[in-house]
Formats: structure tokens, C-alpha cells, sequence
């Protein structure tokens, strides 16, 4: 025989069963906890993408004021998980890239850093007086031919022809009262922060070798470089489309504060 339980009013009611599941909002204990855990996925999600979008965000705002950028540059914190990162302030990999920017009062193009190891507390983002200082940073802008130009002889311009860059123009050589065509191709090396150039396999339309030889002098020059961003040490330089592009590197590096640039 099975007991009988009366409520209040009297009426007769069953025991519950043992081993009967709890219920909580109409749903049984196991759903629920299933469209919990999926509801806290979802949210643990959403506030990651959004907190990685806000340091982001913040990153670009600072780095654009510091290196006078007509727009703010593409940042991207690199990982999985944004928030493990930014609870810790330490994050693996942080890539900035813009089509610009001005160094020294020479404007620069495809600006291109990788940040490493890098430490930005998370108060500090959010109080917005960010410290943020990277461990390695390697980065390369390109020196656009505009700026080279100014170092060669009046009608003569460095620009790309193909693959390769080309110095060509009307060029005037006084001390023969001649002016003519000429065509060069360039070479690049990188001394310290000097850019060397030096014109090869020089054209000189109708001119005896004498003539060569003094056109190639007339084209070489040299031209310092300006500093890079974030204190980048120059590694190299090749040739990269409508410029040179500059290679470099540095260690423990202020990307954001006082000392930046």
C-alpha cells in the first residue's frame, strides 16, 4: 500500500516519486541546464568580441594622434580568446597596418607592425590614459619615389616601370650645352639611416661613353632616411611598387604614452 498524503483542504494527494526530477521555470533540471550553459557561451562570446573590438578601437584612436594619420589604422589582437589576454594585460600578437602615415614631416605609406609580447593593462585601456609597451616589434613602411626625387637633377624622376624601378627624364648636362633622354635602372643599400642609390645599366641617347659615365655621377645620391615608427632599427630595403621599403626592428618598445612615436 502506498501512503496518502492530504493537503490542507484535505484533499488526498500522491507522494512524489523518489528520484522525481526538479523543475525550474516549467523546464526540467537537465534542459535548463543546457539553455544555461549555452545562454552563458553565448554571452561569454559576445562580451569577448566586443572587448577585443574596444581595445582595438582604442589602439587605433592613440596610434593615429602619434603618428599624424589622416585615418586611424587597421589594428587586429591576434589569439583565440580576447579576454584571458586582457584580464592578464599581456597579449601575444597585435598587427597594425595603414595606408599612411607622417614620420619626421615626410609622409610614408603602407605602414605594416607586428607587435609581440606585448603588456597593455586593462585599466589602463579603459581609463583611457593606456601604458602599452611591446616586447619585439617588427614593422616597414615605404618611402614613397616622391621623396627621392627631390635628390636628382631637374627632369628626372625614379619611377616604377614593371618590377623594376627606373630613373628616366629630359636631362639637362651644362657643361656640354646638351640636354637629352636618359634612362637608368636603381639600386638600393642601406647604410646605418642612409639610403644609397646608385643608378645601373645608364642610356643616354646618342652620347659617347664619357657622356655615360658623367650622367651616372650626376644620378647617385644618397638620402638619410627618417625614423621610423616606434624607434624601428633599419634591416633592410628593396624596392616595393611605388617606393622603397623600409624593413626594421626593436625591443621593449612604448607604443603608447608620453614617450611614443
Amino acid at each position: 500500500m502506498v501512503p496518502m498524503a492530504c493537503d490542507q483542504d484535505g484533499r488526498t494527494t500522491l507522494p512524489k516519486r523518489a528520484g522525481a526530477r526538479e523543475s525550474v521555470l516549467g523546464f526540467p533540471m537537465r534542459k535548463f541546464l543546457v539553455v544555461f550553459l549555452i545562454f552563458l557561451a553565448v554571452v561569454v562570446v559576445v562580451g569577448d568580441v566586443l572587448a577585443r573590438s574596444f581595445a582595438q578601437n582604442t589602439i587605433a584612436s592613440q596610434t593615429a594622434q602619434q603618428m599624424n594619420m589622416p585615418e586611424e589604422p587597421d589594428v587586429s589582437i591576434e589569439g583565440w580568446a580576447f579576454l584571458p589576454q586582457a584580464i592578464g594585460g599581456n597579449y601575444s600578437e597585435i598587427n597594425l597596418s595603414a595606408d599612411s602615415a607622417t614620420v619626421e614631416n615626410v609622409e610614408v605609406e603602407q605602414v605594416r607592425v607586428g607587435l609581440s609580447d606585448v603588456d597593455a593593462p586593462l585599466m589602463d585601456l579603459i581609463g583611457g590614459e593606456p601604458d602599452v609597451t611591446a616586447g619585439e616589434v617588427d614593422g616597414s613602411v615605404v618611402l614613397p619615389y616622391s621623396y627621392l626625387n627631390s635628390q636628382l637633377p631637374e627632369g628626372v624622376t625614379i619611377n616604377d616601370e614593371g618590377e623594376e624601378p627606373r630613373m628616366s627624364g629630359e636631362l639637362a648636362i651644362t657643361e656640354l650645352d646638351l640636354s637629352t633622354q636618359i634612362s637608368s635602372g636603381a639600386e638600393f643599400e642601406v647604410d646605418d639611416d642612409t639610403l644609397h642609390v646608385r643608378p645601373v645599366d645608364v642610356e643616354v641617347d646618342g652620347a659617347p661613353a664619357q657622356v655615360v659615365d658623367s650622367v651616372a655621377g650626376m644620378l647617385a645620391f644618397s638620402i638619410q632616411i627618417p625614423d621610423l615608427p616606434y624607434g624601428l632599427h633599419i634591416t633592410d630595403v628593396d624596392p616595393a611598387g611605388a617606393g622603397v621599403r623600409v624593413d626594421g626592428t626593436a625591443s621593449d618598445v612604448p607604443i603608447m604614452d608620453g614617450e611614443a612615436a
